[in-house]
């Protein structure tokens, strides 16, 4: 069975630590996030945390198969709160200067072929198309996607738009059609709202939204499709950075497939034989 509180002598230094998140104005999904990646932690070494040396917690990272953003995450973890064991003077030392940084290797952009989304959007209920739309007309990850509020659709100069709350509590502003705009304001609240109050998890519009794409396209590729498609209608890739709520255009660049008219063009160029 799986356990939602640390391990009991790793249970108050990991709220107090948790409190100094708060404290520093992490967004609730962070302190969320770092919750539950420490409660697992403190429960597969049990013990005290007093007790943890670098060796143990490097074995600990070795030993799971996680892929590079899990990994990345969970050695923010251990770092930020071995640091504050430290800072704090609860430790004398920081075990996790034992891990190494974490390498991530540089995905190709991957948009979801609109074929695909039609698809889709075909045998999607109302809420459904919702959830697809928000992803592949409007940029937003499957986190913000569950987040959409009606209060958040604002008029601007040439329609309406719509205030997106990103990673770490960030916020951008995206234009939406007009009549995805109207179903976001006709739903008075939360637009797609939980089994028992708040909005839904970010894991159930991924899980709907990748069903419905099916052959491994998921939420995500909706995304890399909003950037790729933006790119190519607009040429700025400053422009989509913002829109995608990225602080680097280096983040951008692997949203953004190149145009496959640009490709055509340079096969046509090389060709030798016509």
């Amino acid at each position: 069975m799986k356990k939602t509180m640390p391990s009991p002598q790793w249970r108050e230094s990991i709220s107090t630590w948790l409190e100094t998140l708060i404290a520093a104005n992490q967004s609730p999904e962070t302190i969320r996030t770092r919750r539950h990646q420490m409660t697992t932690l403190s429960n597969e070494l049990n013990g005290s945390p007093l007790d943890v040396d670098g060796e143990t917690l490097l074995h600990w990272f070795a030993v799971h198969e996680w892929k590079p953003e899990t990994r990345k995450g969970y050695r923010n973890a251990a770092v930020s709160y071995f640091g504050w064991m430290q800072a704090s003077a609860r430790r004398q030392d920081n075990p996790a200067d034992a891990l190494p940084s974490v390498r991530r290797p540089s995905p190709h952009p991957r948009p979801c072929p609109d074929r695909v989304i039609l698809s889709a959007l075909g045998r999607a209920n109302e809420v459904e198309t919702l959830m697809i739309r928000l992803g592949a007309e409007c940029g937003l990850r499957r986190a913000e996607i569950a987040q959409v509020n009606s209060r958040d659709v604002m008029d601007d100069l040439l329609g309406r738009s719509l205030i997106v709350h990103g990673k770490g509590d960030k916020q951008r502003i995206v234009p939406l059609p007009d009549d995805l705009a109207d179903s976001i304001e006709t739903c008075h609240g939360w637009l797609f709202h939980g089994r028992w109050s708040g909005h839904v998890e970010a894991s159930y519009v991924g899980k709907h939204v990748a069903r419905l794409l099916g052959d491994g396209w998921t939420a995500h590729s909706l995304r890399h499709r909003y950037a790729t498609t933006t790119y190519a209608a607009t040429h700025d890739l400053y422009l989509v950075s913002k829109l995608l709520g990225h602080e680097s255009m280096e983040t951008t660049q692997r949203y953004v497939a190149m145009p496959d008219s640009r490709l055509r063009s340079a096969l046509s160029a090389v060709s030798l034989v016509s």
